[in-house]
């Protein structure tokens, strides 16, 4: 899927300038055409994630192990439990076309893979919930479940800061807002 989205880089509470960009195209595919194998063990991140995230001994749909079918996970959007993998899906904390907007949009590919893949930018939640929080930041969306909302917020801005995206003006008063609720 193509979006044509408008990219304006502001002042953030990291203290970036302010600096206007051409429009760009977000397409995932630069970013995340399918998730990886890194280590050749026919398992991908989305089921290297559900094995090191199961707080119960998973189940396999085969006998060669690369495709996690069960376990036992928290999701911390709802603080629901989920035993059936397919009921999940692997959340970018920070959307990935957030990022494009926010400054991901003149990163090379690498750095996009990079960043779609971080484990510190990903949580297994209720497929659900995923769909309805988008691309939305937390200026926009927050997870229903109010004792994680602090977390998320958190992690949302250690990303930002971790890959040098951009917040404007409006976000970050919300997200420091947000932080000292």
């Amino acid at each position: 899927m193509r979006l044509i989205l408008p990219i304006v880089l502001s002042t953030t509470i990291f203290g970036c300038l302010a600096v206007e960009a051409e429009t760009h195209i977000y397409d995932r595919n630069e970013w995340l055409p399918r998730w990886s194998d890194a280590d050749r063990d026919c398992q991908n991140t989305r089921h290297e994630l559900l094995i090191q995230f199961s707080l119960a001994p998973i189940s396999f749909t085969n006998e060669k192990g690369c495709t996690v079918k069960s376990g036992l996970w928290l999701d911390p959007y709802t603080g629901k439990f989920f035993v059936l993998a397919s009921d999940l899906d692997v959340e970018h904390i920070v959307p990935l076309s957030w990022a494009h907007r926010h400054g991901g949009a003149s990163w090379t590919n690498e750095l996009k893979r990079q960043f779609a893949e971080d484990p510190e930018n990903l949580w297994l939640v209720d497929d659900g919930r995923n769909q309805s929080k988008g691309n939305k930041g937390p200026d926009e969306w927050m997870p229903p479940y109010e004792p994680v909302q602090t977390i998320y917020v958190q992690r949302f801005i250690a990303i930002v800061e971790k890959y040098g995206l951009s917040l404007t003006q409006e976000e970050s008063a919300r997200f420091l807002a947000l932080l000292s609720a």
